[in-house]
């Protein structure tokens, strides 16, 4: 039994430990989905349904999002499509690259 836990214990951690992320820079202040972030460098990972954010001061946050993983082209770079309004960039999609996911924001 605890062979079993353990091993289940060290599959989960592997799985963290190997979670891809994908580099953003904000020039301005942005919102994701109910999250504000403040203008910077930042890290994105997904986690189940959530975009997980951390700083460069390692400051972490996340917010349920939409996966889209459609099957086809995968995205070269890491892009995101956003709108702005009174000087904030509501982010509306990241396409991550490397892969065919997108994350979808809601507001």
């Amino acid at each position: 039994m605890k062979k079993t836990l353990f091993v289940a214990a060290l599959l989960s951690l592997a799985t963290l430990v190997s979670a891809k992320s994908y580099s953003l820079v904000f020039d301005s202040p942005a919102q994701a989905g109910t999250v504000q972030l403040a203008k910077g460098s930042y890290t994105v990972q997904v986690t189940g349904d959530k975009a997980v954010f951390t700083d460069e001061h390692h400051k972490v946050v996340s917010v349920a999002v939409k996966l889209d993983d459609s099957k086809g082209k995968k995205f070269e770079y890491t892009s995101m499509e956003a709108t702005h309004k009174d000087g904030t960039e509501i982010i509306k999609l990241i396409h991550l690259g490397g892969s065919t996911t997108t994350l979808e924001f809601g507001d």
